[in-house]
C-alpha cells in the first residue's frame, strides 16, 4: 500500500466512523461554561476568561441552521480532520507503516474523551486540532526548513492560544526551541541561517500576538490583553505559597493575611475556591479594590509573581502535587466524570445562559444534565482511558528513546508532551481530567512507534530528514536498514 493510498483509505474509514457516530449521538451537551462562548460568539456580553474565536467560529457555523445539532456536526468533522492529521504524521514523517498509521487514527476517532467534546460545546475538540496542525507543520519544518513555515506556525499558535491559554507558554517557547533543535550551528553559514530562522519565528510570534492582543482589547473596548482575569487565575494556582509579606500594599498583605484565617484558608485543596467561591482570596482582593476588577486583577498577578519568585522550588512542588493528584483521583473517576461532564452542579447551565440557548436555537438545555446520551454513556465506561492520557508523555519518551534513526519527530512529539504537561500543571488550579485531553494525539503516536518497532524497523526509503553534513537543510533519503 503507497502512502497516498493509505491516507486516502484512512480518510474514507474515519469519514464513515464519524458519520456512524453522528447517527448513533447528535445531542449537543453543555457544561456550565458554554453558555460564555455563545455570549462571547453573539456580542451579547464579552467573557474575558473564555475563547471569543471559539464563540464566533459556533456562533457563525450553527445559526444560519438554527440548530445546535450543527455544532456536533462541525466538531465530528474537526476531530476526524484531526484523526486524519495523526495517520498523516505518523505515515509521512515518522516512517511508521501505512496499516499502523490507520489504526492510530481509528483509535483517535473512537477516543472516548475526543468522542464526549466532540459533542460538549467546549473548546476541547477544536484546540486539539489547532495542535495537531501546529505539530505536522512543525514536523515538516524538522523535514525541510523553510522560513515561511516558521511565520505558520506562528499563526498557528496565537489560533491555538486563542482557544486555551494554557498553551501560551508552550507556543512561545517553540518559538524559540524549535529552530535551535533543527539549526543549531554547526557551521559559520549555520549560525547565520539560524539567527535569521530565531527573527522570523520570534518576530512572527510577536506580530500575532501582538495582534491578537489588540484584538481582544477591541472587543472588550479596554487594553490589549490575552485576557483580564489571568492575575485572578494565577493567584488561585500559588494560594498557597502565598504570604502576606509578597505584597508591598498594605490592603493586600491584610486581605492574605485575613484569608490565611477564613473558612477558606489558602490551602492546597481550596485553590478553585478563591476564583469561584465568594469567600475566596480574588472577591476578597475585588471587594478591597471597591470592585475594580481591572486594579484587583494587576494587584493578584504582582502578588502571585512576588510568591513565585520567592519560592520557586514551593510552585514546582503545587505543579508535581497537582500531577499526582490526577493519580489519586483515579479511583473515584465514576463519580468525578459526572462533574466534569455536565451532569452534575455546579457544572450544569444556569438560567440565563439556557434562556438565550432557547432564543437563538429554540433548544431547551435547562436540563441537559439529565441528558445520558451516547456519549457520556461511552465516556463514563471507558473513564479508565485517563491512565493511558495521564502515561502518553513516558510513552512519548520511550517512542523517542527506541526510534531506530530518524529520532527527531519522537523527540519533538516528546519535548511537546512535556512541556504541555508542565503548564496544564504548573498553570491549574486544579486537577480536571479533560485537561489531560491533548495527551490522546502524542500518545498513540507514540504507541504507533512503538508498535513500528515491535514489527521489526521498516525505513521508508521516500522518508527523509536533515542530514548533519548539510548546512541547508536539504532532503537526504534514508537507506533501509539490512538486518
Amino acid at each position: 500500500m503507497t502512502r497516498r493510498q493509505a491516507l486516502l483509505m484512512a480518510a474514507l474509514l474515519l469519514a464513515l466512523v464519524k458519520c456512524v457516530e453522528f447517527a448513533a449521538d447528535s445531542q449537543a451537551l453543555f457544561f456550565h461554561d458554554s453558555g460564555a462562548f455563545f455570549l462571547n460568539g453573539l456580542r451579547l456580553a464579552f467573557v474575558s476568561f473564555r475563547s471569543w474565536t471559539y464563540g464566533d467560529l459556533i456562533c457563525a457555523f450553527a445559526l444560519p441552521f438554527h440548530s445546535l445539532r450543527a455544532i456536533v456536526a462541525l466538531q465530528m468533522f474537526l476531530g476526524g480532520l484531526t484523526a486524519w492529521l495523526l495517520t498523516f504524521a505518523l505515515v509521512r514523517f515518522l516512517g511508521i507503516r501505512p496499516w499502523i498509521g490507520i489504526l492510530a487514527g481509528l483509535a483517535f476517532a473512537i477516543d472516548p474523551v475526543q468522542v464526549l467534546y466532540e459533542h460538549m460545546v467546549m473548546t476541547e475538540a477544536t484546540a486539539v486540532l489547532a495542535m495537531a496542525a501546529f505539530l505536522v507543520v512543525a514536523l515538516e519544518y524538522q523535514r525541510r526548513p523553510w522560513l515561511p513555515w516558521l511565520a505558520i506556525l506562528s499563526f498557528l499558535g496565537i489560533v491555538l492560544v486563542s482557544l486555551r491559554t494554557v498553551y501560551l507558554p508552550v507556543v512561545l517557547a517553540a518559538a524559540v526551541l524549535l529552530p535551535l533543535g533543527v539549526l543549531f550551528p554547526s557551521s559559520r553559514r549555520r549560525t547565520r541561517l539560524l539567527a535569521l530562522a530565531l527573527a522570523v519565528s520570534c518576530g512572527s510570534t510577536l506580530l500575532f500576538h501582538v495582534g491578537y492582543r489588540r484584538m481582544t482589547g477591541h472587543i472588550a473596548r479596554r487594553e490589549p490583553g490575552y485576557n483580564y482575569w489571568s492575575g485572578f487565575f494565577l493567584l488561585a494556582t500559588v494560594t498557597p505559597i502565598i504570604e502576606p509579606g509578597d505584597s508591598d500594599d498594605p490592603r493586600v498583605a491584610d486581605a492574605v493575611a485575613a484569608q490565611s484565617r477564613s473558612s477558606v484558608p489558602l490551602v492546597f485543596g481550596t485553590r478553585t475556591d478563591h476564583l469561584w467561591n465568594p469567600g475566596g482570596l480574588a472577591p476578597r482582593l475585588i471587594a478591597i479594590f471597591g470592585g475594580d476588577q481591572r486594579q484587583a486583577d494587576q494587584a493578584a498577578q504582582r502578588l502571585a509573581h512576588a510568591a513565585i519568585r520567592r519560592n520557586p522550588c514551593g510552585f514546582i512542588g503545587l505543579g508535581l502535587d497537582t500531577w499526582l493528584a490526577y493519580w489519586q483521583g483515579i479511583p473515584n473517576l465514576r463519580w468525578s466524570e459526572e462533574w466534569e461532564n455536565g451532569m452534575k452542579p455546579p457544572h450544569v447551565v444556569n438560567a440565563n445562559d439556557a434562556g438565550v440557548i432557547l432564543s437563538r436555537f429554540g433548544a431547551d438545555v435547562s436540563n441537559q444534565g439529565e441528558w445520558l446520551t451516547f456519549s457520556r454513556r461511552y465516556e463514563l465506561r471507558a473513564r479508565y482511558w485517563f491512565v493511558f492520557l495521564l502515561l502518553a508523555p513516558f510513552l512519548s519518551g520511550v517512542a523517542w528513546w527506541l526510534a531506530p534513526r530518524n529520532s527527531e519527530g519522537p523527540a519533538l512529539l516528546f519535548v511537546w508532551s512535556c512541556m504541555l504537561l508542565a503548564a496544564t500543571c504548573l498553570g491549574a488550579s486544579d486537577s480536571p481530567y479533560r485537561y489531560l485531553h491533548p495527551f490522546s494525539f502524542t500518545g498513540l503516536a507514540g504507541i504507533a512507534i512503538l508498535c513500528e518497532k515491535a514489527f521489526g524497523s521498516r525505513h521508508n526509503p521516500r522518508l527523509s530528514c536533515r542530514s548533519a553534513s548539510d548546512p541547508r537543510g536539504r532532503q537526504s533519503a534514508l537507506q533501509p536498514e539490512h538486518p
